[in-house]
């Protein structure tokens, strides 16, 4: 009688386990790919966000600081143009690097703005890129290395001599600030020179010595843009070149969700 009756506690038993089988964790139900050592990713329409509902994860470790620039495209024999959502986290995945919300659309094949991103990284960190697609998406990762030559502080700004390129990295997540020293040697128009790679936008502003000349902020470039500073008089109504002197420049990021690298130059 007893044997009968944990038989029958056990049958009801495998039978509740048949009626409620285990439902998978939402890391286990999500992809994850490795940049590291695959650079160029499709993502299908069946595994895509709208489909699935889950998330694709891209890892990237970063041996070098540098820029990872994200290319999206659509997949091959595709009838339909890419979109969705990508965004930068850190290692854990628990916190954006980025906005959380990057759009793209390989639709605008004329304008790299719509399908290209890019970010500063720093060495021997790990990140994740996380793809939201409204469709299929083919993902390709491309790794700059940036050789940082800014000054930390304004007191220990690199001079850039006339005609001569910076570079500098805005690392995701690193509140930082580039400072650059120009020497004019005579009065004239300061004429500054520089290119963007980044998601997001950098804030350029221009000192002579304490005081502050003016401001813009930078965005994605896809050739080179120039600033061009001159003193101009209300009164003549002429415009005239800048005093001889030193001249300070800085570049930081815009907000906390802008990374990315730059050139600079001036004459």
């Amino acid at each position: 009688m007893r044997r009968n009756y944990y038989k029958s506690i056990l049958l009801v038993l495998i039978c509740m386990f048949c009626l409620f089988p285990k439902t998978a964790s939402a890391a286990e139900q999500e992809k994850e790919y490795n940049l590291n050592k695959q650079n160029r990713i499709t993502i299908t329409r069946e595994k895509s966000h709208a489909v699935t509902g889950q998330y694709t994860w891209l890892k990237y470790v970063p041996a070098e600081d540098g820029c990872l620039t994200i290319q999206m495209s659509s997949p091959e024999g595709s009838a339909e143009n890419a979109t969705g959502y990508i965004a930068l986290y850190n290692s854990s995945k628990s916190s954006t690097l980025s906005s959380k919300s990057i759009f793209y659309n390989t639709e605008h094949q004329n304008n790299p703005f719509w399908y290209t991103f890019s970010f500063g990284l720093r060495k021997n960190q790990t990140y994740y890129i996380r793809v939201r697609g409204d469709n299929g998406v083919t993902v390709l990762g491309t790794f700059t290395k940036i050789n940082d030559t800014s000054g930390i502080s304004k007191t220990k700004a690199k001079s850039i001599k006339a005609n001569k390129t910076k570079t500098g990295l805005i690392p995701a997540g690193i509140s930082n600030t580039d400072w650059y020293k120009i020497k004019l040697p005579k009065q004239k128009r300061l004429r500054i020179y520089y290119q963007a790679k980044t998601t997001g936008s950098f804030k350029m502003t221009i000192y002579q010595g304490k005081n502050l000349i003016g401001s813009r902020n930078i965005y994605y470039t896809s050739g080179e843009k120039k600033i061009v500073l001159y003193q101009y008089s209300k009164t003549t109504k002429k415009k005239t070149g800048l005093k001889k002197g030193n001249y300070f420049v800085s570049i930081e990021r815009s907000n906390s969700a802008s990374s990315g690298y730059y050139k600079i130059k001036w004459n």
